[in-house]
């Protein structure tokens, strides 16, 4: 019925309520935007950084620090990404830090009160980036899926959905929408990825947007075979092991994914022991990412002493590369008033084709965020109140 639909107008529509959709929102917002953010979740639990710890790449504003921080990614990358987008990712990147520190992200502090700020742990990450969304002023719509784009002759105009919880059906007419809607890992079983399912992919296709690096998506991340945590990064400080006990050789290289793979694949179990991991660095790395160990503490395992088994699982364009393209600074897409950002976009700007892990992925996702945000709101100004007569 009619009467049961609900229609809102707004000059930005966010749909995606991680940390891409967040600073979208937010950014959006503070250029004079009216912001609508439609999630299928709820706006500081849902998605794959919610509930983690994540690296972030921040570096310095030092030249040969810079430098030295782009030059490992680019080889990796097959010398793919852009050396100009990774020099704005990383001056955006160490902004928007700046900014979380002063709303009161509590980053650790060493002896002299300086800031560690290498990382971020999910929870109080998203709980504070929900608390700026509202004092923004952003409308937010919580277990809103959107299920299609709105869109004429001119271009994408708004979004519909259902609101999940009353199946109220909703409309959100707007001049600009950012789809910062996160990747597609939904069958990896991977932690936060259960919302993850690729949507905002069809939706953007569907309005006629371009995909970019998609064959660099195929990418694993190793995790407990009893647990959902993936934090790949964390491995290398591990040593793997046959049953016997025996070393599993090339598991602990570059190269190290593709040896487990083969291994599981022939039906051989894989075991890990973190025990390479000094030791007056082994608390630090429980401050750094506290969910890594709950599995653990939950089995009676000491991750630092006893064998444990190894899977790897698929985290798509969670942890791989491609997206949707985008075609300049904006972060906007060949559709006129359809932006992406996060997931949802191509990271190959700057991770080639390279998984951007977890840092790279927390970067791109707070600072095209920000890029889009300001894309889209600077759109719906030059539309002017024409965009509501569509």
């Amino acid at each position: 019925m009619r009467e049961q639909e609900l229609n809102l107008s707004a000059d930005v529509l966010v749909i995606g309520g991680g940390p891409a959709g967040a600073w979208a929102a937010v950014t959006a917002a503070r250029k004079g935007a009216r912001v609508v953010l439609a999630d299928k979740g709820y706006l500081g639990t849902s998605g794959a950084t919610a509930p983690s710890g994540t690296g972030v790449w921040y570096v310095k504003p030092e030249a040969a620090v810079r430098e030295e921080a782009k030059r490992s990614r680019y080889t990796l990358g097959g010398q793919l990404a852009d050396a100009q987008w990774m020099n704005r990712v990383l001056d955006q990147t160490y902004d928007n830090m700046g900014m979380l520190a002063k709303w009161g992200y509590p980053f650790p502090e060493d002896g002299r009160g300086r800031q560690h700020r290498r990382g971020l742990q999910g929870p109080e990450y998203m709980r504070l980036m929900r608390r700026t969304v509202k004092r923004a002023g952003v409308k937010i719509l919580d277990h809103s899926p959107a299920l299609e784009l709105l869109a004429d002759e001119y271009g994408v105009g708004g979004a519909a959905g259902v609101r999940t919880r009353s199946g109220q059906a909703w409309f959100v007419r707007a001049a600009a929408v950012v789809m910062a809607t996160g990747g597609c890992a939904f069958l990896s079983k991977a932690l936060g990825c259960n919302v993850l399912t690729g949507d905002g992919y069809l939706m953007a296709a569907e309005a006629g947007a371009e995909f970019s690096g998609m064959e660099f998506s195929n990418a694993y991340g190793i995790a407990p075979a009893f647990a959902s945590v993936t934090k790949t990064a964390y491995y290398q400080y591990a040593s793997f092991y046959y049953e016997d006990g025996t070393l599993v050789e090339g598991a602990g290289s570059k190269q190290g994914r593709a040896v487990i793979a083969r291994n599981l694949l022939e039906g051989r179990q894989v075991y890990a022991r973190l025990d390479l991991a000094p030791e007056e660095i082994r608390p630090l790395l429980r401050v750094g990412q506290s969910n890594f160990f709950l599995p653990f503490d939950r089995c009676g395992i000491d991750p630092f002493h006893d064998l444990f088994p190894v899977t790897l699982r698929l985290e798509g364009t969670v942890r791989g590369t491609g997206g949707i393209h985008i075609v300049d600074a904006s972060c906007a897409t060949k559709v006129p008033g359809l932006y992406a950002a996060g997931d949802a976009a191509t990271r190959e700007l700057i991770c080639g084709g390279f998984t951007g892990g977890g840092s790279h992925n927390a970067a791109w996702a707070m600072s095209s965020g920000s890029f889009a945000g300001d894309g889209a709101a600077e759109y719906a100004r030059r539309l002017g109140p024409r965009t509501h007569q569509r």
